[in-house]
């Protein structure tokens, strides 16, 4: 009973070992897991968005200032300066008036327009120097004024002219004389504060322009900067997306999916390149472990446990995919039946374990001897065909006679010492183009095997 306790615990024990082990093998960091990276890729997706979003608001917002600077406060000032200038050419063209005047009334009407425009252009100078003093707007200014005392002196001289009588014709003329050489005066003075508005005002305007352009140039340059930034973080996404979700998910499962499409001739065959941590890598490792268990059973279930060559079943199997071919290539091939001379008697004398041992050497020497595309397989006993494809009978006869000097050369040393050697008989049939029936040939090939054996063993027989 305490064995059987024993036993029960060191069972129990081990099977807790097993599911802990099988636990820790199933149970994997989160951040090798494929929820991680997708949870990845949508967080770096996201913090693209808001990089190019936060970005692209920051540099409008500039572009907005500057051009709200601009708007505010470059355009209010051309426009004060071009009123400025258009003030300045009233003026230019009513100063003349004065001297040309013939009636006080006319006289009046002239002084006052012309008084009221140097009020504006007092005014809006003063507007333009508010909040800088601008020397050019000061010397304008001061020409303004000097116009107003020339446009003052030259009103009340023409007025007196105008008053004076006919008997008082000399003194009107002088009068009138002074007047002109005053209006005289404040013509040129007009007109170089004409010409100093204009150079100001197109200067004014020059700069405007300038700096207009040098804006919109900037808004350009801005809409360039967020969409070359905004593709090269896309791009930037797109390649990191691309690593993430070719690298880490479909790559992998497409290597799997082509593993499962191929059916493994080999254990190499069932190793899948998949590297990882993660759900796929984990799948990966089963499926090769589920290939391999497969492999074992196709194996089992085609191969003779014995001498590790095809079994008979298998056999049958390949050859008709191979008599498929030939019939679509129209190429004949050729089968041998190889059977071990006087096997009963190895058996009888040393042991079935020596007559396995001679099995295996003959399977192996057959193996050494055919080529690849031939199919090697053991029939039964101590009897072995070999099917090959696309082999006249003459060179099915040479790859007999090739096996069996081979065969006849060998030696198989003993435990004890003794020396067993080992020959066999062959016999050899074709499969024509016209005909490729396999147990037809076969039957052949037996018939040439019997004769070789009633005709000594050890020797070849081709069935014509």
């Amino acid at each position: 009973m305490n064995q059987i306790a024993l036993i029960a615990n060191s069972i129990k024990k081990d099977g807790e070992k097993t599911k802990m082990a099988e636990m820790k093998e199933n149970k994997l960091k989160f951040i090798n897991t494929i929820k991680f990276r997708m949870l990845l890729v949508f967080a770096i997706t996201i913090g693209v968005l808001l990089l190019i979003t936060t970005s692209s608001v920051i540099v409008m917002q500039v572009i907005k200032q500057t051009v709200n600077q601009f708007i505010e406060q470059d355009l209010p000032r051309v426009e004060q300066t071009r009123k400025l200038n258009h003030i300045i050419e009233k003026i230019a063209l009513d100063a003349p008036r004065l001297a040309e005047a013939k009636t006080k009334s006319s006289l009046n009407r002239t002084y006052k327009h012309i008084d009221s425009l140097l009020m504006e252009l007092e005014d809006t100078g003063n507007k333009l120097s508010q909040n800088r003093v601008n020397p050019n707007i000061v010397e304008m200014l001061l020409l303004g004024q000097q116009i107003r005392s020339q446009t003052q002196l030259g009103f009340q001289l023409m007025a007196a002219s105008l008053d004076l009588e006919q008997e008082r014709l000399l003194l009107k003329n002088q009068l009138l004389e002074t007047s002109v050489e005053v209006l005289s005066e404040l013509q040129i003075t007009v007109n170089q504060l004409m010409e100093f508005s204009n150079q100001y005002t197109q200067g004014i305007i020059d700069d405007f322009e300038e700096e207009k352009n040098t804006v919109f140039q900037m808004e350009q340059w801005a809409i360039i900067f967020i969409i070359v930034i905004s593709l090269i973080v896309i791009a930037i996404v797109v390649v990191m997306q691309w690593h993430i979700v070719e690298g880490g998910f479909s790559q992998r499962l497409e290597i799997i999916s082509q593993s499962l499409a191929r059916v493994p001739k080999t254990f190499e065959e069932t190793e899948i390149p998949v590297i990882g941590n993660d759900e796929i890598a984990l799948m990966a490792r089963r499926l090769e472990k589920l290939l391999e268990k497969a492999l074992q059973i196709q194996l089992m279930a085609t191969t003779d446990d014995l001498t590790q060559v095809a079994n008979r079943r298998y056999f049958f199997q390949q050859v008709d995919i191979e008599i498929k071919r030939a019939k679509r290539s129209g190429r004949e091939a050729t089968v041998l039946v190889l059977d071990i001379d006087f096997f009963k008697s190895i058996n009888d004398t040393y042991g079935h374990d020596v007559g396995d041992m001679v099995l295996k050497t003959v399977a192996n020497t057959c193996k050494n001897c055919v080529r690849i595309t031939d199919i090697l397989a053991r029939m039964g006993g101590e009897e072995f065909a070999i099917f090959s494809p696309e082999t006249t009978l003459e060179d099915g006869q040479i790859l007999a006679e090739r096996i069996r000097r081979t065969i006849e050369m060998l030696e198989i040393d003993l435990l004890d010492g003794t020396r067993v050697q080992v020959s066999i008989s062959v016999g050899v049939a074709k499969l024509s183009c016209l005909c490729l029936d396999i147990n037809q040939a076969l039957k052949k090939a037996d018939s040439a095997l019997y004769r070789a054996k009633k005709e000594g063993r050890n020797q070849v027989v081709v069935s014509f």
